[in-house]
């Protein structure tokens, strides 16, 4: 199995107990002592320690990169904040005035133009502005959210 396979089974679920009940499952097939594969149950412990941490939850099935993960699980308690991952960027949208310090302590710039903040490695301009919708068009837009209930407020 891999890593958006492993994905979408913790998709949905409703609180611990059936995550651990999904994670036992899982593991009686991935465990290496039982045929599985080390990877497949480094996948599957991963999956399984950021559902239970962050809540995270990505609208697609789509794999996003480790270090967008890293940064979105450090930002995805906040209120009142849009978070989307964009291609290879994060975009931050919302009431995010409360945390700009963070996000600028995370690496995050400001879109002036799309109103918005970002992080990712710009590979140049473009003589043409593009607009969000374009860019989500081109490189595929997914929703962050987290299960968690508790949000930090600043």
């Amino acid at each position: 199995m891999n890593r958006i396979e492993i994905k979408v089974l913790f998709k949905g679920l409703e609180g611990i107990n059936e995550a651990k009940r999904v994670y036992k499952e899982l593991a009686k097939k991935l465990h290496p002592d039982v045929g599985g594969s080390d990877e497949e149950f480094k996948v599957l412990n991963k999956v399984y320690n950021d559902f239970i941490e962050n809540g995270l939850i990505i609208d697609d099935e789509s794999e996003i990169d480790l270090e967008l993960e890293k940064i979105v699980s450090q930002i995805l308690h906040y209120e009142n904040i849009i978070i989307e991952v964009v291609g290879s960027w994060i975009w931050v949208s919302g009431d995010t005035k409360a945390v700009k310090d963070i996000l600028k302590g995370l690496g995050f710039k400001w879109a002036k133009k799309k109103v918005m903040w970002y992080y990712g490695e710009m590979k140049g301009r473009s003589p043409e502005q593009k607009s969000m919708a374009d860019i989500k068009n081109k490189y595929g837009s997914e929703r962050v959210y987290s299960k968690s209930q508790q949000k930090i407020t600043v």
